[in-house]
């Protein structure tokens, strides 16, 4: 009686979540992505969403999304956007086939140094927080685009051949001699800051950040410093990375 009762309770609960098959039909914007030093990089996004189950989606269920920019050279990702789920209220009934875009001004505060090749991600789900839904085919709640990303100075992608770690920074010559490198991809906006520190944690060196207006690339003057190893740490809005590095003259 017992099973019985279990069975029933499991079918019942089936039951009561709706079916639907929610999709990104496609991307229509952005088709590329403009930035400054000061603002950082705006987004007009524009998903072109479908209902492919069978079931209308009604006025006041949510539509959760989110956005992923991945840079094509480095294949890392550079930003989610948000790191969870931006939620919209659905403004009218979507019925079977029918469509909805979703539609949003948003704002990223960071800008490449180089116009960038990325592929834009964008995921899509449907919530009723009161009567959950299930869709059944995930694999289309997802669409990718290849876009530029360009540079506040709109310069052309760049097709050099440096190596840039997991954080988008590129640190060389490792081992230097008498002059240190510094290359990053991405800035926040305001907000870098970039030192040498010895192994008792003083600051042995700082380059001039201002160089940013004309170049990515960082120079230290390490001629006068003793060999040995130094610990690089580079400060970019919140996210901070360090690095070990050799000086031998």
């Amino acid at each position: 009686m017992k099973k019985i009762f279990t069975l029933l309770f499991i079918t019942i609960s089936t039951l009561t979540i709706a079916q639907i098959d929610w999709a990104i039909k496609s991307i229509k914007e952005p088709t590329e992505l403009e930035s400054n030093t000061s603002t950082g990089t705006p987004i007009k996004v524009n998903l072109e969403c479908e209902n492919r189950g069978s079931s209308t989606i009604f006025t006041g269920d949510t539509i959760g999304y989110q956005l992923i920019l991945i840079d094509l050279k480095t294949n890392g990702v550079i930003a989610r956007i948000p790191n969870g789920l931006y939620l919209k209220v659905i403004t009218e009934d979507i019925p079977s086939g029918g469509t909805y875009d979703v539609t949003e001004n948003l704002s990223l505060n960071s800008y490449p140094y180089e116009s960038r090749d990325i592929r834009l991600g964008a995921l899509s789900y449907i919530i009723d927080r009161t009567s959950p839904y299930m869709d059944s085919d995930s694999s289309n709640n997802a669409a990718f685009v290849d876009i530029t990303w360009w540079n506040p100075q709109r310069w052309n992608v760049s097709v050099e051949d440096i190596v840039y770690n997991s954080n988008n920074i590129a640190v060389f010559p490792n081992p230097a001699n008498d002059q240190l490198n510094v290359k990053l991809l991405f800035a926040e906006c305001n907000a870098l800051a970039i030192e040498l520190f010895d192994l008792t944690g003083k600051v042995v060196a700082v380059p001039n950040t201002n160089q940013f207006s004309i170049t990515n690339q960082y120079t230290f003057d390490v001629s006068d410093l003793n060999k040995g190893v130094y610990i690089l740490k580079v400060t970019n809005g919140m996210k901070v990375s360090t690095s070990k590095v050799t000086i031998s003259h």
